[in-house]
Order: C-alpha cells, then structure tokens, then sequence
C-alpha cells in the first residue's frame, strides 16, 4: 500500500510537470514542457514514464468504466439510457473527443520521453525501462486509437502546434507502427518487477498486446506465434481462484499480465462499487450497469451441455416460460435454473437466490419477488427482474469509499491471451489441432468445466471460442471490441431489446453499420482539415 501512495504522489507531481489535464484538442498541451526546467535526472524519467500510467487510468476510470464498454454489446446495459447504446449517439459526443484526446496526450508523453531520456546520464537499466515503457504506451494508446477509430494520424515525435497536423495513416501503417513499438517495447522491458515497481508493463504485456495487432490485423500465424511464447515462457499462470481475480484480494495476482493500478484513497481508487454494485453493498451502489439474461443463458450446465428452458418445469410442472412472470414467483422451480451450472456464473452474476455479504459483513439473499422489508433479504436498485454483477463487487464493509475502491483493473490477464492464441491458431489451421483444444480446456478446467468434445471442425471450434470469451470475459470490457473486430455486432446488438429476466421489455438497441468505428471527433476535424471522416459519420 505504502508503495501504490508513493506511486499516486509521483503520478500527480508529473501531471504537474508535463502541462494540465486539458487534452490533446487544447493544441498547448504540445508544447507545455519547459525543457530547461526538467529530463535532467534519473528521477525525471522515472516520473515522466508514471505519467504515461496515470493517462491510461484516466480513461479506464473517468470517461467510461472500460468494463462498461460490454454495456455496448449484448452481455449487459447501462440501466439508463445512453445513445451508444440506443444506436442515437451523435458524431459530436464527448465520448468521442475525450478519448481521442487522452489516448494522444498519452502518445505526447510518450514521444516526449523518447526525445529526452536517451540523453539523460542515469542507469541504464532504468533507461532501458523507461523507453521501453514509452514504446509500450505509444503502441498500446495507438491500438486503442486503432481499435475505435480506425487509422489515425501517426506521430513520432513530440510535436510543435504547427506539426501536429498531419492526414490518415493508412490501417496498414497503424498496425506496423503498433508492432513496431511493441517489438522494440518487448526487447528494452524487464520480465517482472520487484514488489516496489508491481504494475509496470513487463516484455510479456508488450509481447500480449503484439499479439493483438497481428489477431486484429488478421494475421494469424503472427498472432499465434506471440501468444504461444507468452504462454510457454512467461511466469503467469492462472490463477486458481476465478472469482478472487475481480477482488481486492487478487490485486497482483500470477494471472495478470496488465492491469490498472488503484489504491483506497480518494480521487485514486475505482468507481466499480457504484457503478457494478448494488443496493445491499457496503457503499450502496447504482448498479449502472447489469449483466443480461442472455449472458447469464449462456453459462452452460456443469456438464458442458447448453442451458435450455425447456428442460425446466414450473410449479404446474409445465415447461418453464421465462417470459411467464408468474413462472418466477416459485422458488423451487428458480432455484433449479441455476443450480449445476458452470460455476463462473454464480462467481459473475447474483442470481435470484443466491446470497451476498454486503452491509456489516451480513449474508443477503436475492428473494424474488423482492422483499423490502426482510433486513436480510438482498434489495437490487432494480426490484422487477434484474441480474446483478458480482465481478468488480466487494464483500463486507472492508472498503467504504463508493468511488475509490483498490480493485486493480485487468486489461490483458493469461485466460484471454489462452482464448487469443486459440482462436488465432483456429484460424491459421484446416481444422483444430490439439493445442486449440488445450488452450481453451485449460480455462475451463480452472472453472471446473469439462474439456470440449473432440472433432468439432474449425467453424464449429471458432463458435466455441467467441462462447469461452463471452463468460470467461464478462464485464471486463473485451466483447465491446470482439463483436466489432468478429463483424456480428449488428448480428448480436441491432434490434435486439433490453429485457429484465422475466421477459419485460426495458430498452431497444442499435448498432447501425457505422458504429463498427467510432466517429473522428468534429472538433478534431475543424482544426485539422486534413483529417478525414470514417462512414456514414459525416
């Protein structure tokens, strides 16, 4: 803890030195450092690359939770209307503009650290990291650049106003560029860190997101090759404990390959207890965002067979109707919807009659129809037939700050470079070979799920991956991006309502065709004449 504080305070004094939060759009920002007054000590690098994480925490926490991007898929919904999520968000939204801005001031900084570090007398290890870091984070904001908005413009260097406006790279060049920085990262960063540096980007988190350019660019044999190394010779492992992983106490855990860093202290935790918690929680949270019943569907018997509603009964002993709200109302008849299921569901997602430690460390049970006036009965914000998330959650009244919670977030873990390198050697082969199949068995044997059934052919293993990524990934902000990159988001998301478990109808979605890329921000467009609109944005 002592360590993260240290942390934070070196985060907020390089803030200071290298200009305001204003971002990328305030073109001043591109030239605030006084190169007279800073980059003279080993110190300065050290605090210019913090800031390059503090960037990359300022868009997981203050925009959008970045797990809350699957609440632009068909997994879970903002329980308040949002137009990303209605198919009505307009090109000027500030979604858009903050974003990019952010992910280039974080490049600003990048770049600004390539140009002075390499002249600054220091250890040469330290050097080594902190330009690998540099490389690290230009590369991986370039991606999210790339990911959401397509190609983008590319700079190298730390530019002056008058150079900072140039056209479109070509995709091509974008994802070279990404590789390239990845590469280089991957040779300049260490392997792991002492308890100190805990949360810095290792060669394996470069080598991850490698990975993910060669998979998003289709290159799959690239993209199998990286991941195939990350796997064989890294030391993360996964972890034993799925649901340990989205608590405080799995922070630093062997699984991890990059994450975000919090800590308990205003201003510098995260915001999942008010946004994915729930009323019976220590800080009484919104839930904002609720799983769907098409996630919780999706979680398989124990035996690796699909859930069906048809294979329940009511209290009349007729099929269960899951559109019946009455069907509901028979504890007995629920209670066997989600007993021997794969266990992660009950790890993601608080079901009717399932219990939670919530206020005063007191067990809480989801009793449906809600009962407000039992003090142990959970009560959801949503009382008509709504899911809650147990990922990102914390039990007990350990932690109170509703905005501020420790809970380190994952963005590249060693489950999703398994269910990557597998899909990626599904695609580069005629048919699933063997390591496809261990790649993904050894997830859902971690799970304890049984193995997948031997021969399915390749179009029939790609369907069991993007299934193994859906519950595996939930509420981590992965599908956002799966369902864009697969093409079937207007397949999964366009038309499809929102709907309590019950059937109730909350919301209609959309995901017209030009959503598969983020709009290039007007504003961004009125400065630079030279930037051009991606489809149907104009």
């Amino acid at each position: 803890m002592i360590n993260k504080i240290k942390r934070v305070i070196l985060y907020t004094f390089s803030i200071y030195l290298l200009g305001s939060c204003s971002d990328f759009l305030d073109r001043n920002s591109l030239v605030g450092l006084s190169e007279g007054d800073f980059w003279k000590s080993e110190q300065d690098a050290v605090m210019g690359a913090n800031a390059l994480y503090e960037v990359n925490r300022e868009f997981t926490n203050s925009i959008v939770m970045y797990g809350m991007m699957d609440d632009f898929t068909d997994i879970s919904y903002q329980s308040w209307a949002t137009g990303l999520t209605t198919g009505l968000f307009p090109a000027n939204a500030s979604l858009y503009s903050n974003s990019w801005g952010i992910f280039y001031k974080g490049i600003y900084r990048a770049n600004t650290l390539l140009k002075y570090v390499p002249d600054i007398q220091m250890s040469d290890d330290v050097k080594d990291r902190t330009l690998g870091e540099a490389k690290f984070f230009r590369g991986y904001y370039y991606f999210k650049l790339w990911d959401y908005f397509g190609a983008v413009p590319l700079y190298e260097q730390a530019m002056n106003v008058d150079e900072a406006y140039k056209a479109r790279a070509t995709d091509q060049e974008v994802y070279q560029f990404i590789v390239d920085d990845m590469t280089d990262a991957y040779a300049l960063l260490p392997d792991s860190y002492g308890q100190s540096d805990k949360g810095r980007a290792t060669k394996w988190a470069a080598l991850a997101m490698r990975g993910k350019a060669h998979l998003w660019a289709k290159e799959y044999g690239k993209a199998a090759a990286d991941f195939k190394e990350l796997m064989e010779n890294s030391d993360r492992q996964l972890l034993g404990d799925f649901y340990t992983l989205f608590r405080a106490a799995g922070n630093n855990s062997s699984e991890i390959i990059f994450d975000v860093q919090y800590v308990a202290v205003q201003g510098y935790g995260i915001a999942t207890d008010r946004n994915y918690g729930n009323a019976r929680g220590s800080t009484t949270g919104s839930q904002r965002t609720r799983p769907t019943p098409k996630l919780v569907n999706a979680y398989e018997m124990k035996d690796g067979t699909p859930f069906d509603f048809d294979n329940f009964t009511n209290a009349n002993g007729t099929v269960f109707d899951p559109n019946n709200v009455a069907d509901w109302r028979d504890e007995a008849s629920v209670r066997r919807l989600f007993e021997d299921r794969d266990p992660r569901m009950h790890q993601a997602v608080v079901v009717p009659w399932s219990t939670f430690v919530g206020q005063d460390g007191l067990e809480y049970l989801y009793r449906f129809p809600v009962i407000t006036t039992d003090p142990l009965a959970y009560t959801p914000v949503w009382a008509n037939g709504s899911y809650a998330w147990r990922k990102f959650v914390e039990t007990g009244s350990v932690y109170t700050l509703q905005d501020n919670m420790p809970i380190n977030f994952p963005l590249i873990r060693l489950a999703d470079v398994m269910l990557m390198y597998a899909e990626a050697q599904n695609e580069a082969l005629g048919a699933p070979d063997q390591r496809v199949y261990n790649a993904i068995d050894a997830v859902r044997s971690r799970a304890d799920m049984p193995g997948l059934p031997e021969g399915l052919s390749k179009d029939e293993m790609r369907e069991r991956i993007r299934h193994e990524r859906m519950v595996e990934l939930c509420g981590e902000g992965q599908r956002y991006s799966d369902i864009r990159r697969w093409r079937i988001a207007q397949d999964v998301v366009d038309g499809v309502w929102m709907t309590e478990f019950t059937g109730v109808n909350i919301r209609q979605r959309g995901f017209p065709d030009h959503y598969y890329l983020w709009p290039i921000p007007q504003s961004e467009r009125e400065l630079n004449p030279l930037l051009t609109q991606n489809p149907d944005w104009e």
